[in-house]
């Protein structure tokens, strides 16, 4: 064997000894991946004992806790994860409920031209067309304030740090 070819093998052997899995904080509901972090990933938080909300990349993570700046958090010490910045499965209620009030909208006016326009006829709102365009602007106001962007920690749902 040439002795290029050996160095090259041992080199390969050491890139693979010394290469580290990378780690990630993981949202999980039941055993369900919701989203996970990793270094350097925006994140925005609220800890059991402060009645604010910390935001800030994560600088640092290890099995126990992970690092914004200087500040150190331990997982245990979570409350609250803002997930609203970040791509989710499942129900995504501010979507559902924006939409909701732009089809209300577009429902009512759609009517109005077709009576006016297409029609040529003054313009008299019907009980069905107000009553279907009122529920889905409401409904979709209320699913707006109402929404599941901040995941709360608890019995069911916990977060964890992975290595993969």
């Amino acid at each position: 064997m040439d002795c290029k070819n050996v160095i090259l093998i041992l080199v390969f052997f050491a890139c693979i000894q010394s290469g580290e899995a990378q780690q990630r904080l993981v949202i999980l509901k039941r055993n369900n991946v919701i989203t996970s972090f990793h270094e350097g990933d925006y994140i925005r938080f609220k800890r059991k004992d402060r009645d604010h909300f910390t935001v800030g990349l994560i600088g640092g993570l290890t099995q126990d806790y992970f690092r914004i700046g200087e500040d150190t958090t331990f997982i245990y010490s979570l409350e609250k994860i803002d997930l609203s910045e970040r791509e989710k499965p499942g129900f995504n209620t501010r979507a559902i409920g924006a939409t909701f009030v732009i089809t209300g909208v577009v429902l009512f006016l759609g009517d109005m031209v077709n009576e006016t326009l297409v029609n040529d006829q003054p313009y008299t709102a019907h009980a069905g067309v107000i009553t279907a365009s009122t529920l889905l602007v409401t409904s979709g106001l209320l699913m707006q304030f109402v929404n599941n962007d901040i995941f709360v920690l608890g019995r069911r749902k916990k977060v964890v740090v992975l290595g993969w």
